[in-house]
């Protein structure tokens, strides 16, 4: 999802200037690959134990389109079904992602993001402002794939100095991965991801990097179910030794035809 990092911010980041059918293409929707006039994706999960046992995570998802199949909300519930943080997003009126704002559980602003775009349609810039409303960073040098996505940008602090950067890959609109930098130039994160013939993730190598430590993690994806829209609803995870880790559910809410 778009807003669990600042490079996954801009996977989702989209560019409707094209409101025809070539505008289609660049809906969220068909940037994470979800099929028919989907409403509400709901999303939780549950980690396998080397017992086989399975543990609901701490958390679970709820993402929100509008009718024209853009994202309005990303809310994160605990696993009694409290809301953790919630994310609303407001869009251009071409479909553009305007801006967003992350809220806790007590409903108070913990980061804001205005995102601009020139007279092209195009994504120039965006400032990122803390929970006191303090501007803490701003994005330049963005650049945008066929599809309208962003592909790279570059993060700066309020004084001018370098803070992070990204490149993102795609395969037509689907994410394969990416690369994320700090200050120094130094890679802290890179993933990449195959695609399956349904244009879902089939496998997935991560690299985190710390300071002192860098971490792979191979993972593959097998889809147990699907909807009648073609859409898959149940997943399981697989380590690098084939071992079952993970298993997530997906609940579809559709818009009326």
């Amino acid at each position: 999802m778009f807003f669990l990092s600042a490079s996954s911010l801009f996977v989702a980041c989209n560019n409707a200037d094209n409101k025809t059918a070539e505008g289609a293409k660049n809906t969220d929707l068909i940037q994470q690959n979800l099929k028919g006039k989907v409403q509400r994706l709901e999303e939780s999960s549950s980690t396998i134990d080397s017992t086989g046992t399975n543990k609901p995570d701490s958390s679970s998802f709820i993402n929100d389109f509008d009718e024209k199949g853009y994202q309005t909300s990303y809310v994160t519930k605990d696993i009694s079904g409290k809301t953790k943080e919630e994310q609303t997003i407001e869009h251009y009126e071409g479909g553009q992602v305007k801006g967003f704002v992350v809220k806790n559980a007590q409903g108070k602003q913990t980061m804001k993001w205005e995102i601009a775009i020139d007279s092209s349609g195009k994504y120039s810039g965006a400032k990122v402002y803390d929970s006191t409303g303090k501007l803490s960073s701003i994005w330049k040098e963005l650049a945008e794939n066929e599809y309208s996505q962003v592909i790279k940008g570059t993060e700066y602090k309020e004084d001018g100095s370098l803070k992070s950067s990204f490149v993102n890959n795609y395969e037509n609109a689907h994410y394969i991965g990416g690369a994320s930098k700090d200050s120094a130039g130094k890679e802290t994160y890179r993933s990449s991801i195959t695609l399956n013939d349904k244009g879902d993730p089939s496998e997935e190598s991560t690299t985190t990097v710390t300071k002192d430590t860098s971490k792979t993690e191979k993972f593959t994806y097998k889809y147990d179910t699907y909807d009648d829209k073609g859409n898959w609803t149940q997943r399981t995870n697989y380590n690098e030794k084939g071992k079952p880790v993970k298993v997530t559910k997906r609940t579809i809410t559709y818009y009326k035809d």
